[in-house]
Parts: structure tokens; sequence; C-alpha cells
């Protein structure tokens, strides 16, 4: 990996839109909550659909891939993605569960869990995903 302007650019961008897809997630997550009274199950489900934006988002702004939309890729995200989000659900549901400052707050929990997938979710997307110099 080089650590040049192009690549802080995709990390900040990665990072903007994990923002984003945050909120969404700690909203699924709540309302999973509210509709199943199972923090795992709700969680399992916002992770999938959080995931499913973010690989959209990020094709689409952080690594300006054009053309249509390719299934195959997005299978190849959502799989490159998975340790990220095993740390993130893990993260968070020991957050929800356990730590005085997230215990029952969805949203804090999330967000715990996203911080701590971040890194692993960017790197997997970056050299396994959407490397141009990997998939030529």
């Amino acid at each position: 990996m080089r650590f040049d302007a192009a690549f802080v650019r995709k990390f900040l961008t990665f990072g903007c839109i994990g923002g984003g897809v945050y909120v969404f997630d700690a909203s699924c997550f709540w309302l999973f909550i509210q509709l199943t009274g199972w923090p795992s199950l709700a969680r399992v489900i916002s992770v999938a659909l959080a995931m499913t934006l973010s690989w959209w988002l990020n094709r689409t702004f952080t690594f300006r891939v054009n053309g249509p939309v390719n299934w195959g890729e997005m299978i190849k995200f959502m799989l490159s993605q998975l340790p990220g989000a095993c740390i993130n659900a893990l993260f968070s549901l020991l957050a929800f569960h356990y730590l005085p400052f997230a215990k029952d707050n969805t949203w804090i929990a999330t967000a715990v869990g996203s911080c701590a997938g971040l890194v692993a979710n960017f790197t997997m997307a970056h050299l396994f995903v959407f490397n141009k110099n990997r998939n030529a």
C-alpha cells in the first residue's frame, strides 16, 4: 500500500461514509431490537443491511467504480468485510452488555463496534475488492 494523497482521500471518504452508515446501522439495530426483542438477531440484521449500503456508497464515492452494478463485486465486498463485520458486531455487543457508558445504548455500542471494524474493513476493500492492479 502506498500512503499518498489518493490513499488518504480514500481512507477519509471511507470513514465519512462509515459515519453515515453508522447512523443507518444504529437505527436498524434499535428498530430490530424493538421488533424482535433479541439484540443478537437485531445486530446480525443491522450489520447485513449496513454492509450492503456501505458497498454501494464506497463503490460509488470512495473507489469511484463506474459502470453497471457488479453483483460478483458485491459478494466479494461482503465476504471481504466479514472480518471487520465480526469485529464490529463483537465489540458492539460487548459494549452493549458490559461497558458502563454504552450499556443498553445502541447508538454508543454501535459506534464502538464501527470504530473497531473500520481499519479492517478499509484494508480488505482497498486490497481485495477495489484494487485495480489486483483486479486487472
